[in-house]
């Protein structure tokens, strides 16, 4: 099926009586006209129709009989259609003459392209195809615009490339294979790529009892990144969310024009900041929320802790995690949480033809790498319970080796149990013990929410 050209505006209406009609752009004369054309008087000619006409595609494109046209470059694998792409072509550019298009893709149907959808320029030093070094300034730019329907599932096609000459055939014909990239097609496939990339994780993360509703739920992003503690960590969410943007975009410029994308210094550096920030903040938090290693090798001795480490509980984690710490509004987390998003949105709306060369202004990345760093520094500086309990667990060890101490030395050697040592030191020594060790416990409980057992309270003599 073939789409022809719209009539131009010198050529909408006639011309006024007593005034010839104006020379159409590239047209020659009517003794030049195709032969058997007959010219109508006060009718202006589509230079475009007088070229290449309906059912002509064959004969004056497709058979060669034409001179050829210089070659025609591409930077991309795919050609993307429903939006204006330039293509090169090798020859100086030359004020006034354009160029016309045409495809014949791989299911045989064939199409000359509107005018319109057809702009020829001069190319200039900061042009892509200039930059590659597949064109010279001051050569020719066509800029296409492709009907998406026309592109098919990415199916070959053969692009001609033409200008019209005085005789009402092609002066020159260029031609090249290239494989259409559909536009919506392409987006739908990003969507849903991105989508199961996304529920990948949640799948890789889930425990082999769950259930299908369970499994739903676990796709709430706060459970997906939540920290070792099963709250959300921020820091985590904002580099899931800069991780998912940037590989949606990579994708889709990869299903439109068939290369990778390079990034710009801003993106790595957006990507640095978040990386960082997530790692030092797991720093932080491990530094504020974790036992020490020789209380944590007490508790396991004692049976406070279990060998086995268990999974992480996240039922608790909700979306109140991002913008509290211990329960307090934390301004810092929501300026972190706002700039972030603000950056998402830009780098969304800047495009996929903008990954190698967006930029944010200096004072927004400031901005973005200085609420990473009030957040960090909070987490440094904001006392927690769990490192009162810490500290209690030490004093608490304290203890337990003077009783131990008192008793060895009480006998003047090793003591053989717990009742042997009551009996040198009294029933009072015990006691105190016993207290202190149930306030621990009852500390250690309420932050761990792990019971512990009465024969924990006991001091051990080994």
């Amino acid at each position: 099926m073939f789409s022809s050209a719209r009539a131009p505006s010198w050529a909408q209406s006639p011309p006024p009586a007593g005034q010839l009609a104006p020379a159409a752009p590239n047209a020659g004369t009517p003794a030049e006209e195709k032969a058997g054309a007959k010219q109508i008087p006060g009718k202006v000619y589509d230079p475009q129709k007088q070229c290449v006409d309906d059912g002509e595609f064959n004969a004056e494109l497709k058979s060669g009989r034409n001179p050829v046209g210089d070659t025609i470059v591409i930077d991309t694998n795919f050609l993307p259609a429903g939006q204006p792409t330039s293509i090169g072509v090798r020859t100086p550019y030359i004020d006034k003459l354009r160029f016309f298009a045409a495809l014949e893709r791989a299911d045989g149907t064939q199409d000359i392209l509107f005018r319109q959808d057809v702009v020829t320029r001069r190319a200039v030093a900061s042009d892509a195809l200039v930059k590659k070094k597949l064109l010279e300034a001051d050569q020719t730019i066509v800029t296409l615009t492709i009907d998406d329907d026309d592109a098919g599932y990415w199916q070959k096609a053969d692009l001609y490339l033409y200008t019209c000459g005085t005789l009402g055939s092609p002066a020159r014909v260029s031609k090249t294979n290239i494989r259409l990239s559909p536009y919506w097609t392409s987006l739908w496939v990003c969507a849903l790529s991105t989508l199961l990339a996304y529920v990948w994780i949640a799948y890789a993360l889930h425990r082999g009892d769950h259930t299908f509703l369970s499994f739903v739920r676990s796709l709430n992003p706060v459970k997906v990144t939540a920290g070792p503690d099963g709250k959300g960590s921020l820091s985590k969410f904002q580099i899931l969310c800069f991780s998912l943007t940037v590989f949606a975009l990579i994708l889709l410029f990869m299903l439109q024009t068939g290369v990778l994308s390079d990034l710009s210094a801003t993106i790595l550096a957006l990507l640095g900041i978040s990386g960082i920030g997530a790692t030092i903040a797991k720093g932080a938090d491990a530094q504020r929320t974790t036992i020490s290693p020789e209380n944590r090798a007490w508790l396991l001795r004692k049976g406070w802790l279990a060998t086995i480490k268990k999974d992480i509980d996240t039922s608790n984690a909700s979306w109140r995690d991002f913008f509290t710490t211990d329960g307090e509004f934390d301004v810092y987390r929501y300026q972190s949480i706002i700039f972030g998003m603000v950056v998402i949105f830009s780098l969304i709306a800047a495009g996929v033809t903008q990954l190698s060369t967006f930029v944010i202004p200096d004072t927004i990345l400031g901005i973005v790498g200085l609420s990473q760093t009030a957040y960090i520094g909070g987490k440094l500086v904001t006392p927690t319970n769990l490192a009162d309990v810490n500290a209690a667990i030490t004093d608490l060890r304290d203890r337990e080796k003077k009783f131990r101490d008192a008793a060895t030395a009480k006998k003047a050697g090793k003591v053989a149990d717990l009742d042997e040592a009551v009996s040198l030191l009294g029933q009072s020594a015990l006691d105190a013990y016993r207290n202190k060790a149930q306030d621990v416990a009852a500390l250690f409980t309420a932050e761990t929410q792990k019971p512990v057992l009465p024969d924990g309270l006991k001091p051990s003599i080994d």
